[in-house]
This record gives C-alpha cells, sequence and structure tokens, in this order.
C-alpha cells in the first residue's frame, strides 16, 4: 500500500511565487502570487491562507518540499528557511528541489533532449541539459551559469527548449536557440512540480535535529562577490 502523503510545498525563487498542497501526486490547492515585493511578508499568509481553504491543518502535512534555486538570492533564501523551519517545528522531512529539475519534469512528456533555461539577468543563463524517454528524465549537464553569446552552441544539440528566456519568447529564439529545437511553454509557477518530485525523491528527504538543505544559487550573491 502506497503512503498518501500530505504535501506542503512553495518555491520562491522567482517573482512568480507559488504554494500548493498535494495528497500523494495530486494537488489538492494551489496559490500563486506575481510581485516584486518579495515574499518575505507573504509566504506564511499564503500557506495559512491555503491550509484553511483545504481545510488542513499544519499537524496534518508529513512532507515540505521548496524550490532551492536558481534564482532571486533572497527569495530561495526565505523559501529555504521557512522549509526547514516549519519541518523542524513539525518533526517531518524536508526536501529540496531545483527549479531546473522541476521545469525539466513538466517537459517529460516529450521525447529527446531538453534544455532548461532560466533568465538569470546580466546577459547571462541558469542552465542544464536532459534526456527524456517515456516520462523517464535523465540529466545530462548540471546546472550551469553561461553568456547569452554562449547559449546557441549549448543548446545545438537540443531537441527541446523549455523555462524562462526573459525576453519575448520570439526574440530570443532569433537571437539564441538553434532552428532545430522547438519550444516548450512554461510559466515559473513551480510549486507543483516541486511537491511531486519531492515526494519521488524520498531519498533526498531530511530530518531529524539541526535540519540543513544547500540552496542552488549558481552564481554568488552580490554581498560574497564585493567582499572577495
Amino acid at each position: 500500500m502506497k503512503e498518501n502523503h500530505k504535501i506542503l510545498a512553495f518555491d520562491t525563487s522567482s517573482e512568480k511565487g507559488s504554494v500548493a498542497l498535494l495528497e500523494g501526486a495530486a494537488l489538492r490547492a494551489e496559490l500563486r502570487s506575481n510581485t516584486s515585493a518579495g515574499h518575505s511578508a507573504l509566504l506564511l499568509e499564503a500557506v495559512d491562507f491555503l491550509l484553511r481553504r483545504a481545510g488542513w491543518n499544519l499537524k496534518d502535512l508529513t512532507l515540505i518540499a521548496s524550490g532551492i534555486g536558481p534564482g532571486s538570492f533572497t527569495g530561495i533564501r526565505i523559501g529555504v528557511a521557512t522549509g526547514l523551519g516549519l519541518a523542524q517545528s513539525l518533526g517531518i522531512p524536508f526536501v529540496g528541489v531545483s527549479g531546473l529539475d522541476a521545469l525539466a519534469r513538466r517537459a517529460a512528456f516529450v521525447n529527446g533532449r531538453i534544455g532548461v533555461l532560466l533568465d538569470a539577468r546580466r546577459g547571462q543563463f541558469y542552465f542544464s541539459e536532459y534526456e527524456s524517454k517515456n516520462g523517464r528524465l535523465r540529466r545530462l549537464r548540471k546546472p550551469a551559469l553561461i553568456d547569452a553569446a554562449d547559449l546557441k552552441d549549448r543548446l545545438a544539440d537540443a531537441d527541446w527548449i523549455t523555462g524562462d528566456p526573459g525576453e519575448d519568447r520570439a526574440r530570443a529564439a532569433e537571437k539564441f536557440f538553434p532552428l532545430r529545437a522547438r519550444w516548450i511553454p512554461a510559466d515559473l509557477f513551480l510549486a507543483e512540480d516541486v511537491g511531486r518530485l519531492g515526494l519521488e525523491r524520498k531519498r533526498a528527504w531530511r530530518s531529524g535535529d539541526f535540519l540543513k538543505a544547500e540552496p542552488l544559487y549558481i552564481r554568488p550573491p552580490d554581498a560574497v562577490k564585493n567582499k572577495r
């Protein structure tokens, strides 16, 4: 008999924040926000609102899943810290999921090589590549930060591209994408996919005292670079 976990999942790595409740792999409720004001004041309110609307209590939860990036340093830090704090206080497991993996999972209905990219601004992209076969995903390249000038070469072998190019898709395709690759539309409301991937990755669950998680910043925060 399969465990029917009740999962709280959220992602705050971009302006498009989202919170989701899942029962097993089934989505029960979701809340999306698109704000430049930051997630620190909104995340716990969103969690409380969603739980009340779904008729769930915090004590009903059996897993917390949070997006770990890449993306906004502050947003990632808020999501991971909130997830760890909730899991610790409730005595339940925590799992962190990369947004690149979540986007790749969403595109796994196709077969072939999938290039996943996110706008990192300053003329750069967060990038990773996957192979999808009959719904199964295998990562071919670990996440990296690449310059826009190098993107076309990195995507040369891709059959499909998904993610967020950070500008009008047609212009981005003309500038960066190889002609052979096809585009899979995607948004950055990732909580549902974070929750489902988190459920599948039981080996990555963390529980017990003094929980820790490794955010996927890729690009070091500006404060670190300035110190160096």
